[in-house]
């Protein structure tokens, strides 16, 4: 049984983990805490079990386990404020040593945008032939196989140039809360003969953004608009981060 299902979980892990990269999307930016947090539940429900220990202890007039619990308890408490107090900082902030490695490649290799690293006088840099680790050297050092400069690898290329990527606007805005930076969304309506929809817009814009073009009524109020050969008023081109 435990080898069907470690097979079928291999499967599941291989599906999800394509969806995640290359079919899903999603509007809301997590910054990637979700994780942590999930951790953050986890020292939850260690707290609660301890607390559950000691109460149980407490009923049985166990008095030695319940000392052991509760120096559990501090001992818990005092590793989960290290804990705390480690990774809090690089939660909110990427780690500078990140940034010091890029310039130094950028540095030392000269590599542009879209281009492979080079030497000074332009032809390829040679790079070493290492032997390909296998998932338990993988597993076992993660800081060697897992490190920065290694999944930088998996990035492609023609996205490596951050800085020439998107206007400057949007590079500026980008990890800002939607709430800071989304302007108000676009009221559109269609177009009727009567006038009606001219009037609202008139109105309207004086509060909103409106726009009752692109679109109309027909004979059986059903909305009508070109969906070939115009785009809607609504549409705006997807930033990828």
């Amino acid at each position: 049984m435990l080898a069907f299902a470690t097979i079928g979980m291999s499967f599941f892990y291989c599906a999800y983990r394509y969806n995640i990269m290359f079919v899903s999307d999603s509007k809301i930016d997590t910054k990637g805490l979700i994780y942590p947090r999930a951790l953050q539940q986890l020292m939850t429900g260690i707290y609660i079990g301890e607390i559950v220990y000691i109460g149980m202890f407490s009923i049985s007039k166990a008095f030695g386990p319940i000392i052991i619990m509760v120096l559990f308890t501090i001992f818990t408490v005092l590793y989960h404020m290290s804990i705390n107090a480690a990774f809090d900082p690089l939660l909110a902030n990427l780690p500078k040593s990140i940034e010091v490695e890029e310039e130094e490649l950028f540095l030392e290799t000269g590599l542009a945008s879209g281009q492979e690293p080079s030497e000074k006088n332009g032809k390829p840099l040679s790079v070493p032939a290492t032997k390909k680790p296998n998932f338990l050297t993988k597993f076992l050092k993660p800081h060697v196989h897992s490190d920065y400069m290694e999944l930088r690898k998996l990035v492609p290329h023609g996205l490596l140039d951050h800085e020439n990527l998107y206007d400057e606007p949007t590079a500026n805005n980008a990890y800002f809360p939607p709430s800071v930076v989304s302007p108000t969304p676009l009221l559109w309506i269609p177009r009727d003969d009567i006038g009606i929809s001219r009037q609202e817009v008139s109105h309207t814009a004086r509060v909103i953004p409106i726009t009752d073009e692109g679109c109309t009524l027909n004979e059986k109020n059903k909305i009508v608009w070109d969906e070939e050969g115009a785009r809607p008023p609504l549409w705006t081109p997807k930033i990828y981060y």
